[in-house]
């Protein structure tokens, strides 16, 4: 384990972030003063809603460099696929403080009869980030074949958020070019299949997450996460390495550079 000073230069990723959402209400303030204490310097803020959307866009003008965003419509919310909303989607997200489209994806965990619909709302959402050239940010739960499926044959640069797939299906991400996020699913006990992703893929594609708030990793486990976090997951992943968590976020770093700039 690195020293305190050593630990104090590492610059950390969270990729995914949903710090706008009602569960950070009452101690917004706090929770950013902890992002900055912990060294959180990259931090995709994540918005379902175009008022939050709006909203988290006058905050990242504030500091763009700490903060990025990203909006889409979620699978959860296929009903409100329509010719409207998808414009809604375009103008939000072309306007330059947003910077990627999500998260979008695939959800047949929660809308089972609706894949066909689901299926539309994605590919369409990721054509309008071919079209303004922006990475996409995918959910995918229960549908992973689909929307590997999807994403080979619409194109674009992306992350695969929370990644729930095996080895395996996380290598043939990454040869397509994909990057891998992983949270503090990780850093649970019988987290077989994110520990062996996080070993087995090529460390180039790899990047953190909470997902907050949402799965607080261990030791926090059951708690509201947060960006703050991020080292408990970043920890694993090195140690899952055999590398220095210092080394791991180093890389991470790079890799959200690339993804946004590169």
């Amino acid at each position: 384990m690195e020293s305190e000073s050593c630990m104090s230069d590492i610059r950390y990723v969270d990729s995914h972030a949903h710090i706008f959402s009602e569960e950070f209400r009452e101690d917004f303030d706090a929770v950013i003063n902890r992002i900055e204490e912990s060294h959180i310097d990259r931090v995709i803020i994540i918005c379902t809603r175009a008022d939050e959307a709006r909203e988290a866009m006058a905050f990242v003008k504030k500091n763009p460099e700490r903060y990025q965003m990203a909006y889409g419509i979620h699978p959860e919310d296929v009903d409100l696929l329509s010719e409207e909303a998808l414009k809604e989607v375009y103008d939000i997200v072309s306007d330059p403080l947003v910077s990627c489209v999500g998260e979008i994806g695939l959800d047949y965990y929660w809308e089972k009869e609706k894949k066909e619909a689901q299926k539309e709302l994605f590919i369409r959402q990721i054509e309008i980030a071919r079209e303004i050239d922006k990475p996409i940010l995918v959910h995918s739960r229960e549908a992973i074949q689909d929307t590997f499926d999807i994403m080979k044959e619409h194109r674009v640069k992306g992350v695969m958020h929370c990644f729930p797939g095996t080895k395996e299906m996380g290598m043939e991400f990454t040869k397509l070019g994909y990057y891998i996020a992983l949270g503090g699913a990780v850093t649970f006990k019988n987290a077989r299949h994110s520990k062996e992703v996080c070993a087995a893929v090529d460390p180039s594609f790899l990047l953190s997450e909470t997902d907050c708030p949402y799965m607080a990793p261990v030791p926090l486990r059951g708690t509201r996460n947060e960006p703050s976090n991020i080292p408990y997951i970043v920890k694993v992943m090195a140690d899952t390495r055999g590398i220095t968590a210092a080394e791991m976020a180093e890389i991470i770093w790079n890799n959200y550079e690339r993804l946004l700039h590169g």
